[in-house]
């Protein structure tokens, strides 16, 4: 068939559905069950359909049912969890999932390459775009999703993400039940939107427990190890216990190697909770107690709001928060009944 002579009741009829759900599969728009748009793109496909051909001469496209993720680094635990949880949602909701690398090099243009590809919707992760960048990516008409992003967008792109600050509230409070007295807290360098939350929701958790109870920040960057010089400082200001809490694993995981590098005991004296609880957290020695982010379940949420931009863009957006579970194991001093 003339790809030209192609109506969109053409297609209707081969896949069996009306023109308006047809119109709706084709533009990647409304509330249709994975199946149902899958055919109505193959029917389009063998029959030849020109999206760039419309009754009222506008040029259009053919939604490719493709979702974008962009991320700057892969290989790592968290961007390994992000492409598991993207990849089913993508599944779920018949996507096709891109792996795109936001890369150092500033005259590479990934913007430009997504919205050539004008994929159904794009997904950052902990990326906060450029106004420059936005506004390709918008100009497309492409929906963005951000995934835990680095700053607040203050409800002007749509986002992802979890109870950061619930998550270190329910670490500072596992650690001031435990009899300690003073604390630290181990913050990432920058000090972005996440960590701020979640260091805000310790110290609060131990004003509510202990009123005034010291609380010491230790600065280090959010990957490698760095804080054992800062660290020993701290610990021979004081010989007591203490309880600390590392905004990631990462560095919780730094925590235990300045601690035997001093000759000290988890948790006889000092106890460990981290954030993520990434896989080696539970194989640490003693396992690491950790706040939990289901980062699977993230990741599939943005891929199913990026549907529900397509459907509907409402004016200002309202972040979706996902709860984090604490998981309590050996580096904190509690009963075993307590424990995971």
């Amino acid at each position: 068939m003339d790809s030209k002579a192609v109506t969109l009741q053409d297609i209707a009829d081969a896949a069996s559905v009306s023109v308006s759900t047809a119109s709706r599969a084709l533009s990647g728009r409304g509330d249709l069950k994975a199946s149902t748009r899958n055919e109505v793109l193959r029917v389009a496909s063998e029959l030849g359909y020109d999206p760039t051909q419309t009754s009222r001469g506008r040029p259009t496209t053919l939604d490719l049912r493709l979702i974008e993720l962009v991320l700057g680094t892969f290989g790592d635990a968290w961007t390994d969890a992000i492409v598991a949880g993207a990849r089913q949602g993508a599944f779920d909701h018949g996507y096709d999932l891109v792996l795109t690398l936001e890369r150092d090099d500033p005259s590479d243009d990934w913007p430009a390459r997504v919205a050539r590809r004008r994929p159904s919707g794009v997904i950052l992760g902990l990326i906060r775009p450029t106004t420059r960048q936005l506004e390709e990516l918008s100009g497309a008409r492409i929906p963005i999703v951000l995934l835990d992003p680095r700053s607040d967008p203050h409800g002007e792109l749509a986002s992802v993400g979890t109870t950061d600050w619930q998550g270190g509230y329910d670490a500072g409070k596992l650690l001031a039940s435990s009899g300690l007295s003073r604390f630290a807290v181990v913050t990432g360098l920058p000090h972005y939107r996440f960590g701020k939350a979640r260091e805000e929701g310790f110290r609060a958790a131990i004003v509510d427990a202990l009123g005034d109870a010291p609380v010491t920040r230790i600065d280090a960057r959010w990957t490698g190890p760095n804080i054992t010089p800062d660290f020993r400082r701290f610990m021979a200001s004081d010989a007591s216990p203490v309880g600390v809490f590392a905004c990631n694993d990462e560095m919780a995981l730094d925590v235990y190697r300045a601690v035997a590098a001093l000759g000290l005991r988890i948790p006889e004296d000092v106890s460990v909770v981290g954030f993520n609880d990434e896989a080696r957290a539970a194989i640490a020695t003693p396992p690491l107690t950790s706040v939990r982010q289901p980062l699977q379940a993230m990741a599939a949420r943005a891929v199913q709001l990026v549907g529900e931009l397509r459907a509907r863009e409402p004016e200002r957006y309202e972040r979706i928060e996902l709860a984090t579970k604490l998981m309590v194991r050996e580096s904190t001093l509690l009963s075993s009944e307590t424990r995971e």
